[in-house]
């Protein structure tokens, strides 16, 4: 057996164990949402015996489900426009030009990133208390509908557009929103899907900010319905489990609408890497 085919077996005995691992959970969470009945536990992983969809109907009853998932669904999609669009125009000007006061923009921009969440959330909730906005769908999604990472995403990889391209734009008489939208945005294609994905992922599974501005039961997100629901009876993990897989289906069809763009984006990185 030569070297590379021995290189070759072992890479893809890792590959096949990482993948186990990661699809594993996944599976079982998927199964034990069929299993009807207490003894969710107790039985082997592929038993078929007693499936149904019971538990997805004893959820969907018991609490408005749908209208978290729609919550979460909109949260989402609002942070992922005001993200990739700010973050497009901010990384364009961190990226191609020049002015007074850039250096110091930039350095708030990456303390920003440094910041957690949890330490500017009670003047954060303060402010947004101030403008009437708690229990409001404005409260629940715009104060953390930004995601600044998303600046410094797109910084990096609009320097890397050549400058050639704009300048010719420029020559041809277009102004900076058409060169961004026209010419530096095809170009970065990918990067725009991974910060869609990636902001989609954190909005959708935020549970701190939610939950501090929410307590009306109608504007709750999947994250706290699904926390109200395991406080509020004794734990159904069946039940849990359903909930949980009709989260991941959204967040799954995403991703894959987008899986294309999000590969090419990683070959990309490595071949310049």
């Amino acid at each position: 057996m030569t070297r590379a085919r021995r290189n070759r077996i072992v890479a893809l005995t890792v590959l096949g164990i990482a993948t186990a691992i990661t699809v594993y959970p996944i599976v079982w969470m998927t199964m034990a949402s069929l299993r009807v009945g207490p003894d969710v536990f107790g039985q082997s992983l592929f038993s078929t015996a007693g499936l149904g969809i019971g538990n997805y109907v004893s959820a969907l009853a018991a609490r408005p489900f749908l209208l978290y998932l729609l919550n979460s669904v909109l949260a989402s999609g609002i942070s992922v426009a005001v993200t990739v669009v700010v973050g497009c125009l901010a990384g364009y000007s961190f990226a191609k030009f020049r002015y007074r006061g850039a250096g110091v923009f930039w350095l708030v921009v990456l303390a920003s990133i440094m910041i957690p969440q949890e330490t500017i959330v009670i003047p954060l909730f303060l402010q947004v208390h101030a403008f009437g906005w708690t229990n409001t769908y404005a409260g629940l999604i715009l104060p953390t509908a930004f995601n600044v990472v998303g600046v410094f995403i797109f910084r990096q990889a609009i320097r890397g557009v050549p400058d050639d391209f704009i300048e010719a734009a420029r020559i041809d008489g277009a102004s900076e929103p058409r060169i961004l939208f026209s010419v530096v945005l095809p170009m970065i294609a990918p990067t725009l899907v991974v910060v869609a994905v990636l902001t989609f992922n954190l909005t959708w599974n935020s549970y701190l900010w939610p939950l501090i501005v929410v307590s009306d039961d109608q504007l709750r997100t999947l994250p706290l319905g699904m926390a109200a629901f395991q406080r509020s009876f004794n734990t159904q993990y069946g039940q849990v489990m359903a909930v949980s897989v009709l989260g991941t289906v959204p967040t799954l069809l995403f991703f894959l609408s987008l899986q294309r763009y999000f590969l090419e984006s990683a070959v990309a990185a490595g071949i310049k890497g």
